[in-house]
């Protein structure tokens, strides 16, 4: 009778150890956690643990869930605050971030509300780095300034199991008369420009008609050097002061014929000589057309 009743001690033991350390999960609730999401589980006799997506079993009165966060990337959009530049010029400033929870259990553990504390660190920090700065400097250097504040609250974010994706500027606002200022400046500038760049041209259109003038000049030059020569060749004993005097009736009876031409011409001038005025005249256009001839 003995030896049945330890045959059955035993056989009850081996089935408790059996239950208690393969069959024992079995017996346990379930949590179903939704994708992108993760549990953080306060365990009272051990170490907290966090269980993601899917069916994750749990000891009742043993662990209880004392926070859910997501897991995907999420903004962090401050109110507007004002802030002062080095210069005294207030400036209405409008911040977004963008974060990741990459550590559950200090997310929800050591800090109170995380979105609240990255929030004022977004605001802080901006403050921090825009009230060293001129505006100037802040208006042409955002995204330098976007990555220091970035930057700046990494190691804070850290600590909580936050990673800091992005920071970025949504709007900077200075006052309405610094923006009329600046307007004014940029009209000023963009007329100035065109000033500067209607001289150029003005320049280069002169410099053409200078360079045509010259080339004309040029031509005129080796046109008479040719009838000079051709007359010569023509009229080897005619005289270089009779040539020139050719040349001017030739240049005057030229111009009588285009502006007798003209529709606007409403007289005609003769040469004021009037001893043989005719003759000299008509001389120099028979040797004018012989030489053409």
């Amino acid at each position: 009778m003995e030896f049945w009743m330890i045959i059955i001690f035993i056989l009850i033991s081996i089935g408790v150890v059996i239950h208690y350390t393969i069959g024992f999960q079995g017996f346990l609730p379930i949590i179903i956690v939704d994708a992108q999401k993760a549990l953080v589980l306060d365990n009272r006799l051990g170490k907290d643990r966090v269980i993601t997506e899917g069916i994750n079993r749990y000891i009742p009165g043993v662990e209880v869930v004392v926070g859910e966060v997501s897991l995907k990337e999420q903004p962090i959009d401050p109110p507007n605050q004002t802030i002062v530049t080095k210069d005294n010029i207030e400036l209405d400033v409008d911040m977004i971030a963008t974060i990741k929870i990459v550590e559950p259990t200090k997310a929800v553990m050591d800090v109170e509300d995380y979105e609240k504390s990255v929030t004022s660190l977004v605001m802080s920090s901006t403050l921090n780095q825009l009230g060293q700065m001129n505006l100037a400097d802040i208006q042409k250097q955002q995204d330098a300034l976007s990555k220091k504040i970035r930057d700046h609250m990494k190691e804070d974010c850290k600590r909580w199991g936050i990673d800091v994706i992005l920071v970025k500027f949504e709007s900077i606002t200075p006052p309405p008369s610094i923006r009329e200022a600046m307007q004014k400046e940029i009209v000023a500038e963009k007329e100035s420009r065109a000033s500067i760049l209607k001289a150029e041209s003005d320049h280069k259109v002169h410099e053409l008609h200078a360079d045509s003038e010259k080339v004309l000049i040029e031509k005129r030059a080796e046109a008479t050097h040719k009838v000079i020569k051709d007359l010569k060749e023509l009229m080897p004993t005619l005289s270089d002061e009779k040539i020139m005097q050719f040349l001017t009736k030739t240049a005057y009876i030229d111009s009588m014929k285009e502006l007798s031409s003209s529709s606007n011409s409403k007289f005609v001038l003769y040469p004021t000589e009037t001893d043989q005025p005719m003759s000299k005249i008509m001389n120099a256009e028979y040797i004018s057309r012989s030489v053409d001839n």
